[in-house]
């Protein structure tokens, strides 16, 4: 037979250790929590880095293919817009912006966003958008102005680039007026040809 024989404490350190529980117990999880939050900020900085090292090479490919340019973006904000607020069916649509050159600067950072992902665009298009009570017509003509401009401004594959972002947002404008109206909207836009 083996006997296995503890070490034996005294009751002196008995009590040591009852009294100093309560602290020993709250800095032990303070410690961890301390340790945690370190980790998840070592983590999440390392995270950060590599989306924005993934989002410089997504934007560098998109340069690459596309040749867009800050300057082409200007060229097609400006020359669209100039179309749009002579439109028969957008201007009126339109007119509610007081400052026009402010608006197209916007603009151009919101599409510099989009296509080049510069991230200079901080607002809420579609929040700015809703009240404006837009229907298929509006959609169908914003996308054929926006094309035509897109193929005169840019080369083949910048168009194609900008056409599939505006699509894509207009089918996304589309269904949510649809849904605040109380209707359901399919995306229509994206396999426009």
């Amino acid at each position: 037979m083996v006997i296995i024989r503890r070490p034996c404490r005294n009751l002196r350190q008995d009590k040591d250790v009852a009294r100093n529980w309560p602290e020993n117990v709250e800095r032990a999880a303070r410690e961890n929590n301390e340790r945690k939050t370190k980790d998840m900020s070592v983590r999440l900085k390392a995270e950060r880095e590599a989306a924005a090292t993934r989002r410089n090479l997504l934007t560098q490919d998109a340069i690459e293919r596309t040749g867009i340019t800050e300057e082409m973006i200007g060229e097609l904000v400006t020359r669209f817009y100039g179309r749009v607020r002579e439109d028969a069916l957008l201007g009126p649509v339109f007119a509610i912006v007081q400052n026009w050159d402010e608006h197209l600067a916007k603009l151009r950072d919101f599409w510099s966003s989009v296509v080049l992902m510069s991230g200079r665009y901080h607002g809420s298009p579609m929040r700015a958008h809703m009240p404006l009570s837009l229907i298929g017509d509006h959609f169908d003509r914003w996308l054929d102005l926006f094309e035509l401009t897109a193929r005169e401004v840019c080369p083949p594959p910048a168009a194609a680039l900008f056409i599939d972002k505006a699509r894509r947002i207009a089918d996304s404008f589309e269904m949510a007026s649809a849904t605040i109206a109380g209707r359901i909207a399919a995306p229509r836009h994206l396999l426009r040809s």
